[in-house]
Order: C-alpha cells, then sequence, then structure tokens
C-alpha cells in the first residue's frame, strides 16, 4: 500500500472538508490534531490571485466607460440579467476604532453617501453598504477614508466620482441632510446591514457601461444605480475577512466640513466603543455644519430666476441658456420647468417643493461655481452627484447660499 505524505494530504482535504472537517479526520484517523496554524497556511496557499478585472486603476480612467449614449448604455444594462444565485447578505460591519478615528470613519461615509446618493435615505445605505464591504476586501484600502477617497489626488481615476470631480466645490448639503447621512453612517459601522446590496464592491448608474460590468455578478438594482460582486472566491463572504485599520487618515478636503479632520483635532477618550448590538437613533445625530461664510459673504441676495426648456433643446443646452440669464448676478439660481402646466406662477420655496423644477442653475461667482442639475431620471448623466434629489435638498439647492 502507498502511504500519502501527510502534509500533501491535508492540502488535498483542506479545500474539500475545511478546517473543521480535517479535526475530525485527524481524529478518526489516529493522527495527532493538525495545527490550526499550519491549515491557515494552507489556505492562504491555495486562494486564487485577486481578479484583474474591476481592480481599481486596471485601466486607464479614458477607458472606464464603453463610449455609449445614455439611451444605448440603458439598454445594455437592460440586456444584462441578474444573478440567479443567493445574495449573500454582509456580515455586520464591526470595529475597534478610537473614538476620533470613528469620527472620521462617519464623515467620510456621510460625504460619499450624500455626494454619491442624494438626500434619499435608502439610496445612501447601498452606497455605505459597498465601502464597508471594500474596507473588508482584500482587493482595496483597509480605511474607510482610504476607500471613499482612493485615487482623488487624480483629477479622473477617483474611485468615487465626487472625490475629484468638483462637486464639493459645486454642492453644499444642508444641515439636515448631513444629520441624516451621519446617523445612518454611524448605525451601519456598529453593525446595521442593508441586505439588498449583498456582497456587492462595484456599482454604476443606469446610464454608464463599465468596461467591467459584464464580467462581474449583477445582484441588485437601487433606483438608478446597479450593483455588482466579483465572480468566484472573491466574492463570497470568506474574501471579506481583512481586519480594517484602526488608524483613519485624515482627509483635507473635509477640514472645513467635519472637525475630526482638521489639524490638532483631538477628543477626550481615545477608548473603542464599538457596540454593534445597539443601533443609535438617527434622529440623535449632531449636525455638521459648514465652515460660517464671512459677514459681508451673507449678505449677498439670492436672485432666483425662470427660464422656459424646449424638449428639443435638451438638459445640455438649458444649462449654456440658464447661464447667460445669469450672466451679470452674482449669487443667481435658476429654475425651469420642461411642463409649462407644471410651472407655478409664483416662485417660492413652498411651490418649488410642491412642483419640483426639472432644471436647477446654481452660480455662486465668489466659489467660482456654475453647475447645472436636472432629473437624471429623465435625462440621465454620468454623475449622480448632479442629479435633482427629494424636493427638499431641490429647495436647499435654490435657496441655501
Amino acid at each position: 500500500m502507498v502511504k500519502i505524505p501527510k502534509l500533501l494530504l491535508v492540502a488535498f482535504l483542506t479545500p474539500i472538508l475545511g478546517s473543521a472537517g480535517l479535526l475530525t479526520y485527524a481524529i478518526v484517523d489516529g493522527l495527532k490534531p493538525i495545527d490550526r496554524a499550519q491549515v491557515a497556511s494552507l489556505n492562504d496557499h491555495s486562494l486564487p490571485p485577486l481578479p484583474k478585472v474591476g481592480m481599481p486603476g486596471a485601466v486607464a480612467p479614458e477607458k472606464e466607460f464603453l463610449p455609449v449614449s445614455a439611451q444605448t448604455a440603458q439598454e445594455i444594462n437592460a440586456s444584462r440579467p441578474f444573478v440567479t444565485t443567493k445574495n449573500v447578505k454582509a456580515a455586520p460591519f464591526s470595529h475597534a476604532m478610537g473614538e476620533a478615528d470613528t469620527e472620521r470613519a462617519v464623515a467620510c461615509l456621510a460625504t460619499a453617501a450624500l455626494y454619491e446618493a442624494g438626500g434619499n435615505l435608502s439610496d445612501q445605505s447601498a452606497v455605505i453598504q459597498v465601502i464597508l464591504n471594500r474596507a473588508r476586501h482584500p482587493a482595496f484600502p483597509k480605511t474607510i477614508c482610504g476607500v471613499v477617497f482612493q485615487g482623488s489626488d487624480r483629477r479622473t481615476g477617483c474611485q468615487f466620482s465626487f472625490t475629484c470631480d468638483g462637486s464639493m466645490q459645486r454642492w453644499r448639503p444642508s444641515a439636515t441632510s448631513w444629520n441624516g447621512a451621519t446617523g445612518l453612517a454611524r448605525a451601519m459601522l456598529n453593525g446595521h446591514v442593508d441586505e439588498r446590496v449583498g456582497l456587492a464592491t462595484h456599482y454604476h448608474t443606469n446610464w454608464v457601461v463599465p468596461y467591467w460590468s459584464a464580467s462581474l455578478d449583477k445582484v441588485t438594482s437601487v433606483r438608478t444605480h446597479l450593483f455588482f460582486r466579483w465572480r468566484g472566491y472573491w466574492g463570497t463572504r470568506a474574501a471579506f475577512a481583512k481586519k480594517v485599520a484602526g488608524q483613519e487618515p485624515t482627509i483635507t478636503k473635509l477640514a472645513g466640513l467635519f472637525p475630526s479632520h482638521s489639524a490638532g483635532f483631538a477628543v477626550e477618550s481615545e477608548a473603542a466603543e464599538a457596540d454593534s448590538a445597539s443601533s443609535p437613533d438617527l434622529a440623535q445625530a449632531l449636525p455638521v455644519a459648514s465652515a460660517p461664510l464671512p459677514p459681508e459673504v451673507k449678505r449677498t441676495p439670492i436672485v432666483v430666476r425662470k427660464l422656459a426648456l424646449p424638449a428639443q433643446a435638451g438638459a445640455a443646452r438649458w444649462s449654456v441658456n440658464a447661464l447667460s440669464v445669469c450672466h451679470d448676478v452674482p449669487v443667481c439660481k435658476v429654475v425651469g420647468w420642461s411642463d409649462p402646466a407644471s410651472e407655478p406662477s409664483e416662485i417660492t420655496q413652498t411651490t418649488v417643493s410642491a412642483s419640483p423644477p426639472d432644471l436647477v442653475f446654481v452660480k455662486i461667482a465668489r466659489n467660482r461655481q456654475q453647475q447645472a442639475y436636472w432629473d437624471c431620471g429623465k435625462w440621465p448623466r454620468v454623475s449622480g452627484s448632479k442629479c435633482l434629489g427629494s424636493s427638499e435638498e431641490v429647495r436647499n439647492l435654490i435657496y441655501a447660499d
């Protein structure tokens, strides 16, 4: 009878039986229990290499998306079916970060949630879940803020477009919006899971087609966003075992919004208070205010003007027309409705909430801000951060200075 060396037998049985089954085999066979470190080492060596498709920086930024129109992109995306296998939910996130690092992580999650998904908490939850999934996956940075701002030092190629396309200079969410996003971020850091997203590490809007989308499993959709996970081992729950680093980096771009990202920020206690069994009340989140504006800036009046939106012109042309309307006004907002029947006779906070416009153009000369926002459900665009959101968000966009 040919005797098989024990180490070769262990290597053969490990992927079949797993660690627990291997120990059972060892005892039944009369062998000494196999050392767990040895099993772990064998497991590590047997892992497949990280996937190349969908890895950050795998292709040049200009090759990230297929060069097709929004309508064609939607047709392509619709033709690709959702995966039929079980959508396994992610494990609750847990961490041992101190208070200061937790505050920095909350800030990064809330900022990504707002600028990627707008003011809807359900949409924000899906985005936050992807970030938490990435932070635990070996293909991505090991901190929350590292995941969010990966590639943000480049004008193109950033993983989350708002970090490098100027969105943070063009739009400032209201304190109410920050409250909701930071509260949700805390809840998910403390173990709340968005089960819809599962183990997704990638997503994109419905009107673009990334080069990688056909090579990953399409697991779900949340409004206009489609979510994907890697195929094979790197899309299974076992792949999300990386420990998140305990120290979150300070992000300069957030210094004016969050004290935790300012130089010299300190807290009285650095003790980790990670209690995944409790989920904080979102309403108890403290407001995060933007840096105060100088008094002379606050007194600059906001001029709100209406613009006719001819359907044949299209959203991009409306933006050009809006700019001409505001050419001589330092702080100017332009609103427009594609359906004249929906246009209120008087523009007030109440009427724009009751009948939200299809276009909002914002010009703030002191910030060199000139940006058009429109209803992306009707007129798709690549960046979701430039889409009109809830009626409250639209009202704040028009009347907040």
